[in-house]
């Protein structure tokens, strides 16, 4: 092997979207067990040998506390992939949402699983990614979870690249272990320190986390900076009213366009009642009903569900455009 021939070999990673460090966002180069920072000479484990672990371990603006928000975060759900794992489900879930439904999808039983969990889910994708153009396009998704939205897009949608990143090993590991698709690539990284260079996606999907994220300004700060002039941001979440409204003023004077607006309430709480039996079999006994998963998901009878069935929550989609 030439000199020429061996640099290109450790080039990260195989699709055209490199991930770079989330330090110095200078290029990284694929070690044996590590991908090496060629500017600050950062280091990152590739966990398990394969798992890209992309996390800035000091942050000087990052409180305890909100290490602390990262840390329950990343054990809620290694615990919900341990649950479905134990009940012998992991396979079939591959998404981690409230799902979409219709009015007359209550005339029909809530389906058993594998069926019952994703086609719900899948419908979301499709209202949420309903008009947006991603034939060709780099994608990003943050917060990919168990990457059933990453397989979709690439089975469905026609993207060039898609890069799925979470902040929880597990599900990236889940996800490496069932990827059939050569332009899809995971890693272990933070929505608020993206591994990513400036102005390299088309695209930036984010569905369903962003309440979760303790700097979420910063997280916004961070998708405006890595999407192209003329990029989207794809983003959905159920997020209390008020917090939703004070974000929105937020991303506007950041520098985006709002393109669309849609309260998709109704539909998500309809999802979760249909659903219900389906995620009681997936997760069963394993889980239990005081977790923080179950509050996540929007389980009927929790507060995150009452919150949304009184209108102080709100579940909303929005796309939002890099100006020019």
């Amino acid at each position: 092997m030439i000199e020429g021939e061996e640099a290109a070999s450790k080039a990260w990673p195989l699709t055209d979207l490199n991930w770079v460090c989330p330090r110095c966002k200078q290029t990284l180069e694929k070690m044996e067990f590590s991908l090496d920072c060629t500017s600050c000479a950062e280091s990152y484990p590739m966990a398990a040998g394969s798992i890209p672990c992309l996390l800035v371990e000091s942050d000087a603006l990052e409180t305890m506390e909100h290490k602390a928000q990262k840390e329950a975060v990343k054990a809620m759900f290694t615990s919900f992939n341990r649950a479905l794992e134990h009940n012998g489900v992991s396979r079939f879930s591959t998404f981690i949402n409230w799902g979409y439904a219709e009015a007359e999808d209550e005339k029909e039983a809530a389906g058993s699983l594998p069926g019952g969990v994703n086609h719900q889910s899948l419908r979301l994708l499709q209202e949420i990614m309903h008009g947006v153009d991603v034939q060709g396009k780099d994608v990003l998704e943050i917060a990919c979870g168990r990457g059933g939205n990453v397989r979709a897009l690439c089975k469905s949608y026609g993207p060039r690249t898609v890069a799925g990143l979470d902040l929880t090993e597990a599900n990236i590991a889940f996800c490496l272990a069932g990827n059939r698709y050569e332009q899809a690539t995971f890693c272990v990284g933070d929505a608020e320190e993206l591994p990513l260079p400036d102005e390299c996606c088309d695209i930036v999907l984010n569905i369903e986390s962003s309440d979760l994220y303790p700097r979420i300004t910063r997280f916004y700060d961070e998708v405006f900076r890595v999407l192209k002039a003329g990029g989207l941001f794809v983003y959905a979440d159920d997020l209390d009213a008020i917090k939703f409204e004070t974000g929105e003023r937020y991303l506007l004077e950041l520098g985006f366009e709002m393109s669309l607006v849609r309260d998709i309430s109704e539909h998500a709480l309809r999802a979760s009642d249909l659903a219900r039996g389906s995620r009681l079999a997936a997760l069963g006994d394993a889980l239990g009903k005081e977790d923080a998963v179950w509050e996540t998901m929007g389980v009927p009878g929790t507060p995150i569900y009452d919150d949304m069935h009184s209108g102080k929550r709100r579940y909303k989609i929005l796309h939002l455009k890099k100006k020019v």
